[in-house]
């Protein structure tokens, strides 16, 4: 009898004992996990604190001294924000940052000359943006693409000048204002061609991408044939009274005239002088097609000739 009692008490020890371990064990495997899900969090929280620094440091407020050459102070910018380490959905949105550091030079600018300044230094941002994503195609293995990418930039920047020129006139035609408006022309087309830039090495990194939302209204668009030349232009823009678009196609001539509004990207197109009719397709980022439905006799465009513009260079501003 004595022995069985032991037995048992043994028994009920051994139960205990293990009973216990395995608690301990349980506490033990319970704080490990809570220890690896708060570093885990600290983590996170400092990457958030490096990312709210980066961006406070971009959105420092900049002292106005029209005195003071920025180009330097901008290209300075830009190259840093390339330099972070971040994804190019991210960089370009603080391009966009930077533009807004340096705005109110613009803002603040009285004179010709200090408008013209400014307006040069924020086109410095976008010019040297593009600069650095064109740099990367060259990092790119598929050397077919590589060569695809970069023949396309080349004719993109030989066009520049000839677009500029269809955009504003010539330049002596265009008065003391003409470095001004070329500049901010030079800005807005570089920064759409930067954003096209960035999706195709996006698409080749695999990388999430999303382009700013384009006008369905306005925009600039051309056919260059796949050479360093404008061939066809197409250029939607607000006029003094009406909204005007102004059609050049090649061997053929140039038409303008003003259009209506139809929505979702449609513009019904009447030439100056009445003989032609027609309709705008604005399909934003993907270009945009010229639709003659209705001509005179005498004229060289025929009703039913459509007209492709496949490069959209500038669609993201509503002007």
């Amino acid at each position: 009898m004595r022995k069985i009692i032991i037995f048992a008490v043994t028994a009920v020890a051994v139960t205990s004992i293990l009973g216990g371990c395995a608690k301990n064990s349980t506490a033990k495997n319970l704080e490990s996990e809570k220890s690896l899900e708060t570093q885990a969090e600290k983590e996170t929280q400092v990457e958030k604190k490096t990312q709210v620094e980066k961006e406070t440091q971009i959105q420092k407020e900049i002292q106005i001294d029209f005195g003071h050459d920025y180009t330097d102070d901008v290209k300075s910018d830009v190259n840093k924000n390339s330099e972070s380490g971040l994804t190019l959905q991210e960089e370009l949105e603080n391009v966009n940052k930077i533009t807004d550091k340096y705005t109110p030079l613009a803002e603040a600018a009285q004179t010709q000359m200090e408008m013209d300044r400014s307006a040069g230094w924020l086109y410095s941002i976008w010019n040297t943006e593009l600069d650095i994503l064109k740099n990367r195609v060259d990092d790119v293995t598929d050397a077919q693409v590589k060569e695809k990418i970069l023949a396309e930039q080349e004719n993109w920047e030989n066009m520049k000048e000839e677009m500029t020129l269809i955009n504003l006139g010539a330049r002596e035609e265009g008065g003391s204002i003409y470095p001004q408006l070329e500049a901010s022309f030079l800005e807005q087309i570089c920064k759409d061609r930067a954003y096209v830039l960035a999706a195709e090495l996006a698409g080749i990194n695999d990388e999430a991408f999303n382009m700013p939302e384009a006008s369905l209204k306005y925009g600039f668009f051309v056919d260059n044939e796949g050479t360093d030349s404008v061939c066809s232009s197409l250029l939607i823009r607000k006029g003094y009274d009406n909204d005007e678009a102004v059609v050049s196609v090649y061997r053929k001539g140039q038409i303008e005239g003003t259009f209506t509004d139809n929505g979702n990207g449609e513009l019904e197109f009447t030439s100056s002088d009445g003989n032609i009719k027609g309709v705008i397709r604005n399909n934003g980022w993907n270009g945009a097609e010229f639709e003659i439905t209705d001509s005179a006799d005498e004229s060289v465009f025929c009703a039913g000739e459509k007209v492709e513009f496949p490069l959209a260079i500038s669609v993201t501003e509503e002007s």
